[in-house]
């Protein structure tokens, strides 16, 4: 055993599957002291085996499940309402200003690197661990080995005391291994598929989710030359880039949502080509470091999770506001969504897309 693991203690969030479980076996492992937590975000009932019981509940018995099988404990905290008021309210408005709102981005800030952050430390943890694909090394947030699930993207809001403090303990290893170690070791959730979507969304659809809360409000489908194609039922329900029927007949080549003109309640669309659908230059809000670049440095920009990295030309600030200049143009910017910044395998922050 590591002794000197063995003097640290590592609060790690259990989320009841597998790459979070492999992360407390490999923290087990190396001998740290180890404290299972599980996080209750939300609440809504959901219909799981053909029995009615609230979203989080499945994942809870997992997470128990694990850590009775690694013998550490595991504590439930309830974050709901920091929750709801941080993460769920900003879901809402933002669909509600026509927006297309990253949730996860906002529930990593301020929930997981947030408050479950502060709260570990202030029980004695001198670590948080978490199962993202990403790694940390000296305060600053690097990619992960396996490229194809790195999730740094969504860890771009979060504080540099946070990477400071936080253990990435599968960051360095490929899907494909995670799997490996989790069937080798025997976990209960070994081959237990991956969640996908958010807690209070599950298999709902969103448009069904917030009907209550946005009312259908119809207008005109109109393509980039003019042409009246179809009729909308709100603009909120559609994102930038989004290839949709808009309810015209007849055949012919696909068509795109290229722009919301909030102004006439007009869904703007156009071919998958359309010259409006592309940016070379970019700009970015509420901009958050980690750590900043120097004036002048060389940068790579994601504007969505799995985009392969793109060259930056060149950038500024102008006030409060980021603008970036592409090397390429930059098809389907999403306002709502975040615009990651990196410096080689660095992530070092990111904005809001506008």
């Amino acid at each position: 055993m590591n002794e000197e693991n063995a003097q640290k203690t590592v609060f790690v969030g259990l989320s009841g599957g597998v790459d979070s479980a492999v992360s407390a076996y490999l923290l087990v492992q190396a001998g740290y002291t180890v404290v299972g937590v599980f996080m209750k975000n939300f609440s809504q009932e959901m219909v799981v085996n053909g029995q009615l019981t609230e979203c989080w509940v499945p994942e809870w018995h997992d997470a128990l499940r694990v850590a009775a099988y690694l013998k550490i404990p595991l504590q439930r905290w309830d974050f709901e309402k920091e929750y709801r008021a941080e993460v769920y309210e900003y879901f809402k408005n933002e669909y509600a200003a026509g927006r297309t709102p990253n949730p996860d981005v906002l529930c990593n800030s301020h929930i997981k690197f947030g408050v479950f952050f502060r709260r570990a430390r202030a029980e004695g943890a001198d670590f948080i661990a978490t199962g993202h694909y990403a790694q940390a090394e000296g305060g600053h947030l690097l990619r992960s080995a396996d490229d194809d699930k790195d999730q740094t993207y969504f860890l771009n809001q979060i504080s540099r005391e946070a990477v400071e403090h936080t253990l990435f303990p599968i960051g360095h290893l490929p899907k494909s291994r995670v799997r490996e170690i989790a069937r080798e070791a025997g976990l209960p959730v070994a081959d237990k598929k991956d969640s996908t979507g958010i807690c209070f969304v599950g298999e709902l659809p969103i448009k069904e989710l917030l009907a209550d809360f946005i009312k259908p409000k119809p207008g005109r489908v109109v393509t980039t030359a003019g042409e009246v194609v179809g009729e909308h039922d709100g603009l909120s329900w559609y994102t930038i880039g989004q290839r949709h029927g808009f309810g015209v007949t007849g055949g012919g080549a696909p068509l795109f949502v290229v722009k919301k003109n909030f102004e006439t309640n007009e869904l703007i669309v156009g071919g998958e080509s359309d010259p409006e659908l592309f940016s070379t230059e970019i700009s970015v809000a509420e901009v958050r470091w980690i750590n900043p670049p120097e004036p002048g440095a060389q940068l790579i920009a994601r504007f969505r999770h799995r985009q392969p990295l793109q060259d930056v030309e060149s950038w500024e600030l102008r006030g409060d506001t980021m603008v970036l200049k592409m090397k390429e143009p930059q098809r389907a910017i999403t306002p709502g969504q975040f615009a990651v910044l990196y410096s080689g395998q660095e992530c070092l922050g990111g904005g809001v897309l506008v």
